[in-house]
């Protein structure tokens, strides 16, 4: 049976969800262009990353890196309760690289949070869930300094216990499909903004151009095209909603030659134009 990998696409750059109650397990695997932070504050719930399951408790702290595959589970019949924080690089400064590096790309890690550290925590990310309720003054600023709080304090936390890093806590899974359709959507997912084709991908990664067709058909259920076009236009909109440039330099800024093109395509996805899709976030924000 074919077990498909759905994309996850904001237009945000921090995004940040709560659920408490009953929940089925996640339908599809899926990745992302974010940064994911999983704090399981209640009950317990499996966590599938890359094919290896992770068992999580009340209290527990996971950190995915951008492009991996991941999924969660029910483990009984729980009432369960967890925020899932996602964030862009940009969305914080330079000197937070380094944490990001540590906590993020070089794990996976699931962080059990002691007893001293769960009050800081837990008022960390419950500050930064009620701020982005809210459309105050300079929210993005203050919610980008609770973050770089709450990494600080994971970073100091990583030191102290001992995760579980890349274990197999209960057994091995079998890989989502293929190594072959991950590192390609990494790639596109990466590399989006410049020339890209099935030539191109035939080329590095060694794999005949149907077939690369065919598998990204098989396990995302579109065609690559139409990926790529919404991995461009998804940016696109984030670019429109967040900056003051104009169309056509975002235009060549997500990877389209020509103005026309990217008009074309943008119109056919979100049934607006650039113009005016901007106008209606303008207003939206007022």
């Amino acid at each position: 049976m074919v077990q498909k990998v759905s994309v996850s696409l904001r237009e945000q750059r921090f995004y940040i969800d709560r659920f408490t109650g009953l929940h089925p397990s996640m339908a599809t695997h899926h990745l992302h262009q974010d940064y994911e932070i999983y704090y399981l504050y209640e009950g317990e719930r499996i966590y599938l990353i890359n094919g290896e399951e992770y068992v999580l408790k009340n209290q527990h702290l996971v950190f995915i890196d951008k492009n991996v595959i991941h999924k969660t589970l029910v483990k009984g019949n729980l009432v369960y309760g967890r925020i899932v924080i996602n964030f862009r690089e940009c969305f914080l400064s330079s000197r937070e690289r380094h944490i990001i590096k540590q906590l993020f790309e070089e794990g996976p890690y699931v962080l059990p949070i002691p007893h001293d550290k769960r009050l800081i925590i837990n008022t960390i990310i419950m500050k930064l869930y009620e701020e982005y309720q809210m459309n105050l003054k300079e929210r993005d600023t203050y919610l980008s300094s609770l973050l770089s709080q709450l990494l600080i304090e994971s970073s100091r936390l990583l030191e102290l216990v001992s995760p579980q890093k890349k274990s197999k806590v209960i057994g091995t899974q079998q890989r989502i499909g293929n190594n072959e359709i991950e590192k390609i959507i990494t790639y596109i997912n990466n590399e989006f903004s410049n020339d890209i084709s099935l030539c191109l991908l035939s080329r590095r990664f060694h794999l005949n151009e149907q077939y690369i067709s065919r598998l990204f058909k098989k396990y995302t259920g579109c065609s690559f095209i139409d990926y790529l076009h919404a991995i461009r236009i998804n940016e696109a909109k984030r670019y429109l909603n967040e900056t003051t440039m104009k169309v056509n330099q975002i235009a060549v800024k997500v990877g389209y030659a020509n103005n026309v093109q990217f008009w074309r395509v943008f119109k056919k996805i979100t049934g607006v134009s650039p113009k005016q899709y901007r106008l209606h976030k303008q207003q939206e924000n007022q």
